[in-house]
């Protein structure tokens, strides 16, 4: 899949070990194959890609927090939530263009836009 080393740098962007995102990567796209005509009749089978991904990598670092009684969520993601978290770490710790991340996520530009300033506004708000 033409993703597959991007996923993997997301999910390792989301402080899971180089073998476990792989993993995880590797169930995502087995599980795409296997619900393949589902997916390609959606609107954005990018977007439903992603969704599978976040949703795996997320129960991942999950387990290995629990696992591992350590923190195992990336900075970004202790601050923000959802697709917010996403773009910021696709954005400016991955270095994707915003067509990239758009692309990625299977979104829009100007969702991925609106999604990076209200990320940076969260973040840079005085507490």
């Amino acid at each position: 899949m033409r993703n597959e080393n991007r996923y993997v740098q997301y999910a390792r962007a989301r402080s899971l070990e180089q073998a476990l995102a792989r993993a995880v990567v590797e169930s995502v796209l087995q599980a795409l194959v296997m619900h393949w005509p589902q997916i390609i009749r959606s609107d954005r089978p990018a977007f439903e890609a992603w969704e599978m991904l976040v949703s795996r990598v997320a129960a991942a670092a999950c387990e290995t927090r629990r696992t591992r009684s350590r923190q195992g969520r990336d900075a970004v993601h202790q601050t923000l939530s959802g697709q917010e978290a996403d773009v910021l770490l696709l954005r400016y710790r991955l270095s994707l263009s915003l067509a990239e991340t758009a692309d990625l996520m299977g979104l829009e530009v100007p969702e991925v836009t609106v999604s990076l300033r209200k990320g940076m506004s969260i973040l840079l708000a005085p507490a």
